[in-house]
């Protein structure tokens, strides 16, 4: 969602806020009355998916299910619609399971960084995920599908549907697009098998919320969930660094994430001085202009590094970089609490 949206003055959102919320009415009507129809697939399905529009941290986990789902000896597939990507094609194979497919124009910035790090996953993108699901069992026989951001993609029947919740704007202040920041009505969250509280590092009323999820979801499990960074990588030197090194050192950081106060934060949790600090729009494509001009300002404000996230790097790992200040890659990775009580509800599931 551009932000310029939320820019224009409230009578006019309120106005346009009114006919998303006719839109979204319609087609939950349609589902909820039987004219539309879900399509099922042979294989489990998960989706993985929000209420709200911002990051609120679903590829970290999508990640995390996947490799969970590994461990326990499943051959699951990943399934994004691939935001940002500059390919139409309707399906886009990122990998087989053994090798990468596709390129990051094709892909996409996630679903290329989740190829990557999870070997052994089929990855593949497209808009119309029974199709793409269709074609992943006819050709690769996953188990699993996992559905990355699949909360409001009703066309394909789910077995699990986890709902993610930002602990820092949870229900997007009551309001739909772009009023507020809702994809749908809070009561939809009734659709819910369980809740996943994301940033739950972060100070909020732990109460408050749980007593809202009750009242909409009824008794269904809530699961809570941060994210840290767990390594910083020199792409130039091959350099491997802990997060720890960020300590009291002057650095410069740019993303193009949705959530860019997020990244922020996770540096200054280690202390980082942040000297400079650059914000692009999410899925923003660098150019060697934007990287020249980053680089500049970061010598002038005297940074000792430049950082950015693994999804940035996606969108500029082709591009040539100058040598100073060096250039660190944040590798960001979910964590959940109560991490064994989670896989065995998702791997009981699965079992039935």
């Amino acid at each position: 969602m551009s932000e310029w949206l939320f820019q224009l003055p409230r009578p006019v959102r309120k106005g346009l806020a009114w006919l998303f919320k006719f839109g979204v009415a319609l087609r939950l009507a349609l589902y909820k009355t039987g004219y539309a129809k879900p399509k099922r697939v042979k294989a489990f399905t998960i989706s993985v998916g929000n209420l709200t529009v911002g990051g609120t941290g679903k590829t970290p986990l999508v990640e995390y299910i996947a490799r969970l789902l590994l461990s326990a000896g499943y051959r699951p597939s990943v399934i994004s619609r691939g935001y940002g990507r500059r390919s139409r094609a309707p399906l886009v194979l990122v990998s087989d399971g053994t090798r990468l497919r596709a390129t990051v124009r094709e892909a996409g910035d996630e679903p290329l960084l989740l190829a990557r790090r999870l070997p052994g996953a089929i990855v593949a993108v497209g808009a119309r995920r029974y199709a793409v699901a269709r074609h992943l069992e006819e050709h690769f026989q996953p188990d699993v599908h996992v559905l990355d951001d699949a909360f409001q993609h009703l066309a394909l029947e789910r077995d699990l549907n986890l709902l993610l919740i930002d602990a820092l704007d949870p229900f997007g202040d009551d309001e739909l697009l772009p009023l507020g920041r809702l994809r749908e009505p809070v009561s939809e969250m009734a659709r819910a098998s369980a809740i996943i509280v994301t940033r739950a590092d972060h100070p909020f009323d732990h109460l408050a919320l749980e007593a809202r999820v009750r009242a909409l979801a009824g008794p269904i499990p809530i699961f809570y969930s941060y994210h840290e960074i767990v390594e910083l990588h020199a792409p130039l030197t091959g350099d491997r660094l802990p997060p720890q090194k960020l300590y009291g050192r002057a650095i410069g950081a740019f993303c193009a994430v949705g959530n860019p106060q997020l990244f922020q934060r996770d540096l200054a949790h280690y202390r980082a001085r942040i000297v400079l600090f650059r914000a692009f729009r999410d899925h923003h494509w660098y150019t060697r202009r934007d990287l020249a001009r980053l680089f500049q300002e970061a010598e002038q404000a005297e940074a000792e590094w430049l950082v950015t996230t693994e999804k940035d790097w996606m969108r500029m790992e082709s591009l040539a970089l100058p040598e100073r200040p060096p250039l660190y890659v944040a590798r960001i990775e979910a964590r959940v609490e109560d991490a064994e009580v989670f896989r065995s509800f998702l791997l009981r599931h699965l079992a039935r």
